[in-house]
């Protein structure tokens, strides 16, 4: 909240840098403690449920976040926006505060009752063990080029669409955003398709994400060959692209950090799986950029095809290692 005052006031551009910047730092840090709080304080199915539903929160919020501007906009001056978003994450902070304190005191008279708690702690004692030799020894090593791609196609891709469309297809620049205003929707059925994937593969993290990578290489594929036929086609096949990149993330961001409860590390797994994912978008805001300023949009589109394959082909590395254990 603090930061998006500080947006709002902002009168040069590095003071604005600093101030989104830091915005995004914190909003960062709230996914792996709530992942954390799944994995703690519920049991079973409800785990990977709440886990999958919560992503719609983002996409809720995008849309939301859409409104609010327009809105504010239409009233005020620019910097009112920001102000307006300070002052709702005020007030969703203290509705948090004081919701899940709540929780945890009815968590913790209903475990005194029923004995669960103590039995619970007893049954999942946490194993000592150090945070690189987990990164080591679960092979997530293994996948930290396939989550860095799946950033890359996921944030880096949507940020780069609008772009795309207008200039390939000579339409104004604000009839291309609205075309892709229905990307979030479609990506929440990404987070959907995850939790389905996930149990037909009987829970193998690997084989599910090896799936999604194969179907946004299916859609790179169609968006090379016949996706310049039209804006509309273009964008329905990079819904598929973005839309199984946010499956990608939804399993591992969300469902696997889950394994590493008994080592107490699922906030910890999580925070550096989305870290390494946000690391492959910044890549692609950046290189994308430069690769269309050069090359021009099909070699752009090639180059996202080269690395989603790479990411697959070592996806199978990770398939067999989770094959054998």
């Amino acid at each position: 909240g603090l930061a998006n005052v500080a947006m709002g006031i902002s009168h040069s551009a590095v003071w604005m840098a600093l101030s989104w910047g830091a915005n995004g730092y914190f909003q960062a840090m709230i996914w792996a403690p709530i992942i954390r709080i799944f994995a703690e304080m519920l049991h079973g199915e409800d785990r990977v449920n709440c886990s999958v539903n919560i992503v719609s929160s983002q996409i809720i919020g995008t849309l939301l976040s859409y409104l609010l501007s327009a809105g504010v906009l239409a009233i005020a001056d620019w910097p009112w926006v920001f102000i307006a978003a300070a002052i709702l994450l005020a007030a969703t902070s203290l509705l948090w505060s004081a919701g899940f304190w709540d929780v945890c005191r009815h968590r913790e008279a209903v475990g005194e009752e029923s004995g669960i708690k103590e039995e619970h702690k007893q049954e999942e004692g946490e194993v000592q063990i150090s945070f690189g030799k987990l990164m080591i020894s679960s092979g997530i090593m293994t996948l930290l080029i396939p989550i860095m791609v799946h950033g890359m196609l996921k944030d880096g891709v949507t940020a780069w669409v609008p772009t795309y469309i207008s200039e390939s297809f000579g339409i104004a620049a604000s009839f291309s955003v609205l075309l892709t205003s229905i990307l979030p929707v479609v990506n929440l059925s990404g987070a959907y398709l995850a939790r389905s994937v996930y149990r037909r593969t009987r829970e193998r993290i690997g084989l599910s994400v090896l799936a999604f990578f194969a179907t946004a290489t299916a859609g790179l594929l169609l968006l090379c060959t016949v996706g310049g036929l039209s804006p509309v086609l273009a964008t329905c096949f990079l819904a598929v692209i973005t839309a199984s990149m946010m499956a990608v993330n939804t399993l591992v961001v969300n469902i696997y950090p889950l394994r590493f409860r008994r080592y107490g590390r699922v906030s910890g797994v999580s925070g550096f799986l989305n870290a390494m994912a946000y690391l492959g978008t910044a890549i692609s805001t950046f290189t994308t950029g430069l690769i269309v300023q050069y090359w021009g949009w099909q070699t752009t589109i090639y180059v996202w095809l080269a690395v989603t394959v790479l990411a697959g082909l070592i996806c199978l590395l990770f398939v067999r290692t989770e094959g054998k254990k």
